[in-house]
């Protein structure tokens, strides 16, 4: 699940500010917008797949305990423990399906320099993204433009600080 926080963004003295991190304007190459989805039919197709191997497979066992050598006591001890191991399972398919279906779509403000493509913030709100792509290009063009919001961001996944050699973080768990 994605861990959200209040931060301020800011364009103050030529330097774009997204929470803690600092962006020099005159070193900003170009701001966008990026549409990250969650991959809903992906989780549709395994969830339909893993729901048709567990029917499979308890048919197979349970056609197997009654068909097979096993006392009528053993059978029905064997159709109750798959009975409970499909509930179970199909329970954890089904929230595994309703946590991605349940997902919001999330906007990226990508702030790309002259080296590499950062992501600076990542919200459900696309207006307010788009907006302040707008505004930091407006304040590349116009050295007296300032400007501060504060955003709901985002962080999805694990966070990577990696920057040339010295003084890298590393992965940082989310």
């Amino acid at each position: 699940m994605a861990k959200r926080e209040v931060i301020n963004v800011r364009v103050s003295r030529r330097i774009l500010w997204v929470g803690a991190e600092a962006y020099p304007l005159h070193n900003i190459a170009r701001a966008t917008t990026v549409r990250i989805r969650p991959r809903r039919m992906d989780a549709l197709g395994q969830f339909l797949g893993y729901g048709l191997i567990l029917v499979i497979v308890s048919g197979v066992i349970l056609s197997a305990a009654s068909h097979g050598e096993l006392a009528d006591a053993d059978a029905g001890v064997v159709s109750d423990l798959v009975l409970l191991l499909d509930c179970v399972l199909g329970f954890v398919l089904v929230a595994r399906l309703v946590s991605v279906l349940v997902t919001p779509v999330y906007h990226a403000l990508v702030i790309e320099t002259a080296g590499t493509p950062y992501t600076a913030l990542v919200s459900t709100d696309k207006s307010v993204v788009s907006r302040l792509v707008f505004q930091i290009m407006d304040a590349i063009d116009n050295p007296e433009a300032e400007f501060q919001i504060q955003v709901e961001n985002y962080h999805i996944g694990d966070k990577i600080n990696m920057v040339g050699g010295n003084n890298n973080v590393g992965k940082q768990g989310n």
